[in-house]
């Protein structure tokens, strides 16, 4: 069954609500509204991975209370994305987009005066519901104003964001033993108030144009999901937790490789290419193809770093495979957007988010099994490259020239 890329919607009010086609903005500015909220999503994700610890012993936790913590930084996107995603299909991307920042803002100031491990993990709750909203509302407000070909190009670019990680890294590792925590939440507050006046200075102008964007239903409609929509969120979700998993177990693996300045930029800027290069074989290939490469090439790396003898596979292994994850993290924001016939912005966002989710157990899994002993680690990814494949094999082929 092929599913509409982005058909034509239905207004709750025809006579006096008609449809009105977005202006023609800058796909760069719109690309940068979008991209502030997403950095700055990646960048929260992982800093609460790297003060893990230091939160453990500030707030004297249980280990059972420092997993329930990053357990609900998880959860939170899940359901922020639901949430969030629901309120801007039918009200309107560019308005969450104010509300997220917003949200974020409020928890951010939360975790920097949390005096006990309840606060800690109220504020916690409350920065990631913002969070989740993030990538499903940014990559559905790129779809709204960059159609054609360019939108799986800025798509992958989109995902650049993902250097927040690298960010994050950088400051928990130099800007916290200097200033602490605390002030390092704190300080943090500023750059989102700035961000979020350059949000709204955006949309207000949008706004000023008469724009708006469209709505996937009518306020007034009942939720109704086809088929099609359901198939297709299976199969996001599924793609989204196989890949996403690659990357999170990569990190974990990472831990045990040299810990120099350069190699974290290494790890975290090799999987810059990967999008872009993802990107450019959707073009020339459309998606399926693009999973497969992806798939056999992973396979083949996980193959070649548990036969080998050489000392430096490890290395190898992990420095190469941020480049192949590039691949499918350019490719699934545009992707997303596609499939959906409506409540695009929930439906993608939930799928990506959850699947974040469920990745996020993936080090657990490796560890309890014993995979990250000797050459096994290889044999869990080798074994989510077949995975990947199984659900490239199930989507719907598509022409590259198909971005309607």
């Amino acid at each position: 069954m092929r599913v509409s890329c982005l058909p034509q919607l239905p207004v709750s009010n025809a006579s006096t609500s008609p449809q009105i086609r977005s202006a023609p903005f800058s796909p760069v500015a719109v690309y940068w509204t979008a991209f502030i909220g997403l950095f700055f999503d990646y960048y929260d994700l992982y800093l609460f991975v790297y003060l893990e610890k230091l939160f453990a012993s500030e707030f004297a936790l249980s280990g059972t209370q420092s997993d329930v913590l990053q357990f609900t930084g998880l959860a939170g996107v899940g359901f922020g994305a639901l949430f969030f995603g629901y309120l801007a299909d039918r009200y309107g991307r560019g308005k969450m987009m104010l509300w997220v920042f917003a949200v974020y803002g409020l928890g951010i100031a939360g975790i920097s005066v949390a005096q006990n491990y309840p606060m800690l993990l109220a504020a916690r709750a409350v920065a990631s519901l913002a969070l989740g909203a993030e990538w499903g509302i940014s990559h559905a407000f790129m779809a709204e104003h960059v159609g054609g070909a360019r939108r799986y190009r800025f798509a992958a670019l989109l995902q650049f964001s993902i250097l927040g990680g690298l960010l994050a890294a950088l400051v928990s590792r130099y800007a916290v033993p200097t200033i602490g925590w605390r002030w390092m939440f704190a300080a943090s507050l500023a750059p989102v108030a700035v961000l979020a006046l350059v949000r709204w200075r955006f949309l207000a102008a949008a706004d000023r144009a008469e724009t708006r964007l469209p709505l996937d239903a009518p306020a007034d409609a009942p939720m109704k999901l086809s088929g099609g929509d359901w198939i297709a969120f299976g199969q996001c979700f599924c793609l989204a937790s196989l890949t996403i998993a690659s990357g999170t177990v990569n990190i974990f693996f990472a831990k045990e490789l040299p810990q120099s300045i350069a190699y974290t930029i290494l790890f975290w800027v090799n999987v810059a290419p990967g999008m872009l290069f993802g990107a450019w074989v959707v073009r020339r290939l459309g998606v399926r193809r693009a999973l497969a490469g992806y798939a056999f090439a992973l396979l083949a790396l996980s193959t070649f770093a548990w036969a080998s003898t050489w000392s430096g596979r490890k290395l190898a292994f992990a420095l190469v495979l941020p480049f192949l994850n590039g691949i499918p993290f350019g490719l699934m924001g545009a992707y997303f957007n596609e499939v959906f016939s409506r409540y695009r912005t929930m439906l993608s966002g939930a799928a990506y988010n959850l699947g974040r989710i469920l990745a996020g157990f993936s080090p657990v899994l490796v560890a309890a099994l014993g995979l990250h002993r000797g050459g096994n680690y290889f044999l869990f990814t080798a074994g989510l490259a077949v995975a990947v494949l199984g659900i490239g094999l199930t989507l719907e082929p598509r022409e590259s020239r198909d971005r309607t």
